[in-house]
């Protein structure tokens, strides 16, 4: 769905954005701050976790497969299956793996395909019964196949860039210990801390589109079928648009204006989701663990793509109490 144009992007997305109903999402707060709060309660008394392993990586992904309806006995191989797509589709994996990933990504498929076929006989409330229900007032106009695509893009990046966005929301709060300490004193600023983490450090740095007609860019003529790399993470660095681009502020009243979701028809469907996602996980992690503080010394590592921005690891430990 992500790579199609119009009319056939609007057929999928209408019947996608109606299960992804604003009723679904927001009864999936309490899911959300519930499944934080367990999370958070392995590391109970700990000095120092990795935030993404214990948070950031997890969360995303329980959320958006419960929202599906996956069976929670296969999301740990589900999300095994998302690291090997983010290889294929965005990174250069070595010859010797190739095959190794693309046997993967066809199992990945294959399981989506089932599922859909379970739904389709067994329906329960989850947004794969409600994609199933538009199938059948209308068979050919969503058909099965389709259902299964769209779980194949909802189940990568649904969960995959919040990841990314809640390990790099953590990191620039702790870098400068007076942002924890501020939202730590002050809950409301949550929001603007997760709206300044996408403009400052999307997780979502850079997209790829194919012009479909001649256009002129920037004074730079452009024909038609021209491979494009949109740096979205620069667009939300311009001076033209943003007063000191590069000050992470939690104050920023402007940040929401950032291109982190995208724009127009292809505007992110899981941007209602994301955004109150790192939210609620923020306020339960600074609730928590207020004199939280970055380990010392690590080197930060990153996934091998260029699509997809997030640490893969992220020590925090905790600090003395400040006089």
């Amino acid at each position: 769905m992500v790579s199609l144009d119009p009319p056939e992007h609007a057929r999928l997305r209408r019947p996608a954005a109606r299960a992804f109903t604003p009723r679904r999402v927001t009864a999936m707060a309490d899911t959300i701050r519930a499944t934080t709060h367990e999370l958070l309660d392995t590391v109970e008394g700990r000095h120092r976790f990795d935030i993404v392993a214990v948070v950031a990586h997890p969360l995303p992904a329980s959320v958006m497969f419960a929202l599906i309806g996956l069976p929670r006995d296969a999301w740990g191989t589900l999300k095994r299956w998302c690291g090997y797509r983010a290889e294929l589709s965005w990174g250069r994996p070595r010859p010797e793996t190739q095959v190794e990933i693309a046997t993967n990504m066809a199992a990945y498929r294959a399981f989506l395909r089932d599922f859909v076929t379970l739904r389709m006989k067994e329906r329960a409330d989850d947004l794969c019964s409600d994609l199933c229900a538009i199938h059948d007032e209308d068979p050919e106009r969503l058909t099965t196949a389709e259902i299964t695509s769209i779980l194949f893009s909802l189940s990568f990046a649904g969960h995959e860039t919040t990841t990314g966005l809640i390990g790099n929301a953590v990191r620039r709060l702790l870098e400068a210990p007076e942002r924890w300490e501020a939202v730590v004193a002050d809950p409301a600023l949550v929001g603007g801390a997760v709206d300044e983490t996408l403009r400052y450090d999307t997780s979502v740095p850079v997209w790829r589109r194919v012009t479909t007609r001649a256009t002129t860019l920037g004074g730079m003529e452009l024909p038609a079928g021209t491979k494009l790399f949109l740096w979205l993470a620069a667009c939300n660095r311009d001076p033209a648009v943003f007063a000191e681009p590069d000050r992470f502020d939690l104050r920023r009243g402007d940040a929401h204006r950032a291109l982190s979701f995208g724009k127009g028809a292809h505007y992110c469907l899981g941007a209602a989701l994301g955004r109150p996602e790192a939210q609620l996980a923020l306020e339960e992690l600074t609730a928590r663990h207020p004199r939280l503080r970055l380990e010392g010394g690590q080197r930060l590592r990153f996934h091998p793509n260029i699509a997809f921005r997030g640490p893969l690891e992220l020590w925090v430990e905790h600090g003395p109490v400040r006089a």
